[in-house]
């Protein structure tokens, strides 16, 4: 038995908050890494059309977001391909 204040053997909300870094102190749902608060009863799109709606829907990672990083893989494939051509026939005059 647990008394007030004693730790809980739960799994902790994986989220963390912008401002402070700090860690969500729930616990997680069962299943999931986050808690109630934070989409943890979240089941994603179900249908065809919505998972079309959340693909083409502006979302962010980090600091750039889908197009940005396609067209960044995109030159970072053609810059290797370069390399490669030079490094097959040898420097450039």
């Amino acid at each position: 038995m647990h008394l007030f204040g004693a730790p809980s053997s739960a799994c902790r909300c994986k989220a963390r908050s912008k401002r402070s870094g700090e860690q969500c102190r729930k616990a997680a749902m069962r299943g999931k890494a986050v808690c109630l608060a934070h989409g943890g009863a979240s089941t994603g799109p179900r249908t065809a059309a919505g998972r079309a709606r959340c693909a083409e829907a502006r979302t962010v990672h980090g600091w750039e977001g889908r197009k940005t990083r396609e067209a960044r893989a995109e030159k970072l494939r053609e810059l290797r391909e370069l390399e490669h051509y030079i490094k097959g026939i040898g420097p450039a005059p």
